[in-house]
């Protein structure tokens, strides 16, 4: 017999959030004749949490201002490019950022930072995958780490 208590349960359990157990973000970088294409992949959740935690506003000059903060690129002399939003697109629990930066010189010898949610979780993994010329590589980013420098 159904009684009215697991008739609750059960609608409780559909109107909890699923948590993920994973923290991670991957990214694209491309390179086309100095100009950047980057599409960062994370999962939504994580990341209305991360942009509100820390520019306390979820517009989208609040995700601007978070992704520049975390998700760096410059060139080799250091000199840091400009991240500039092209779009966000929203595909189930997955918010893909997608952002353009002018690199005159391209990615060689670039150095790139991706520490997206890492003030959040400690066990957050940041893959991005770097497409440039011939090369084609991919870098770990966990908490602690700092900025690599491209082939």
């Amino acid at each position: 017999m159904i009684t009215l208590h697991r008739v609750l349960g059960v609608a409780g359990l559909l109107l909890t959030p699923v948590v993920h157990p994973l923290h991670t973000t991957h990214t694209d970088m491309r390179e086309h004749r100095g100009e950047i294409e980057i599409t960062v992949r994370a999962f939504t959740d994580d990341l209305h949490r991360a942009v509100a935690a820390r520019e306390h506003a979820a517009d989208d000059s609040a995700l601007v201002r978070y992704v520049r903060a975390t998700l760096t690129l410059a060139d080799p002399a250091g000199r840091p490019a400009t991240l500039a939003l092209v779009g966000t697109r929203i595909d189930g629990d997955i918010t893909l950022v997608t952002l353009r930066a002018a690199l005159p010189h391209g990615l060689a010898g670039a150095r790139v930072r991706q520490a997206m949610h890492m003030e959040l979780f400690e066990d957050q993994v940041n893959v991005v995958r770097i497409e440039y010329g011939e090369h084609r590589t991919s870098l770990l980013f966990t908490p602690g780490g700092s900025a690599r420098s491209l082939p």
